[in-house]
């Protein structure tokens, strides 16, 4: 009885496993696109439009701080290093939301699979 049960566990982490690789196969955009979870997709929203912004930020402060004379260079490098602080914090949360997102989702999906397992 104990081995038919780990041969099914091992042949569901096995299907689990493929799942994954499909997912990620499709690159960095279909793995962000889990990030849109029906119940997220408005603060993803706002997170990405954040991301936007920090960015457009970052490369206006950086302009100015390449092209400023150099008694304004201080405070233009430290706006830059803020905004790149900023900006990789954000896509950063992005990335915890996304992963976040996929955890759970795998979980219920577990819970499920070992809920018809039990019966």
């Amino acid at each position: 009885m104990k081995n038919d049960f780990d041969k099914e566990i091992s042949q569901t982490l096995k299907n689990q496993a493929q799942e994954l690789d499909a997912m990620l196969d499709g690159g960095i955009f279909n793995y962000l696109k889990y990030g849109f979870d029906k119940n997220f997709a408005g603060i993803m929203r706002l997170g990405y439009a954040i991301a936007i912004v920090l960015s457009i930020v970052m490369f206006w402060v950086g302009f100015k701080f390449f092209t400023a004379m150099p008694e304004e260079q201080l405070f233009w490098g430290v706006l830059l290093i803020l905004s790149f602080i900023a900006q990789v914090t954000t896509k950063l949360w992005i990335f915890m939301q996304t992963n976040r997102n996929i955890l759970s989702r795998e979980l219920r999906m577990m819970e499920l699979r070992l809920s018809t397992l039990e019966k």
